[in-house]
């Protein structure tokens, strides 16, 4: 890119910019376009959120994880913002394709506000045994795959999500971050996996 250019100008339609200045890929073309360096104020994982069911950090976490997005010229009609149980039996769900659904918990969070959360990816199934009681969270997480801890800093405007820890089977998960373990006040932050 020369001076003077602007990205999207001549990307062969990787970017599209939007109202508020923010540049945002098209889906399945990041590898193509990088590096680009985001805008400070980038909250795409807080946008079109009306229902206010799930809290930030497991949001924004499965929103960062999930395979798919469907989009649809008339809204969302297959969306799913989901929050079954209550207190720290509550396992949040949202969409992830027409077969597999993401589903999160709020695992715990340090004095100086980070917030860590389980996420894992489920079939279409396993969220509706979950979702008609068949199942409770705890099973639906040890029945999940590609399951991790991410960790959320809620800095106003910005959405910051990281990866802690990878867990390759159901059984790696600690017991203490699965449903109904209390909420967990850490004492410090939790060191990133090398896995």
């Amino acid at each position: 890119m020369s001076d003077g250019e602007r990205p999207g100008d001549d990307d062969g339609g990787l970017i599209h910019g939007r109202e508020d200045g923010q540049l945002h890929f098209l889906p399945g073309t990041e590898d193509l376009a990088f590096p680009v360096t985001a805008p400070e104020n980038a909250t795409p994982l807080e946008e079109e959120e009306p229902e206010g069911v799930i809290p930030p950090s497991p949001l924004w976490a499965m929103k960062e994880r999930r395979h798919e997005q469907l989009l649809h010229l008339f809204g969302h009609p297959h969306r799913i913002r989901q929050r079954i149980g209550e207190g720290d039996a509550a396992v949040y769900v949202i969409d992830d394709g027409t077969h597999h659904c993401m589903i999160g918990r709020r695992v715990g969070a340090t004095l100086d506000g980070c917030v860590y959360s389980l996420i894992a990816r489920v079939t279409k199934e396993t969220y509706e045994s979950l979702a008609h009681g068949s199942i409770d969270g705890r099973q639906a997480f040890l029945s999940a795959a590609e399951a991790g801890l991410s960790g959320t800093v809620e800095d106003p405007g910005v959405s910051n999500v990281f990866d802690v820890d990878y867990y390759r089977h159901a059984d790696e998960i600690p017991g203490e971050y699965l449903p109904p373990a209390p909420f967990i006040e850490f004492a410090e932050d939790l060191p990133t996996s090398d896995r």
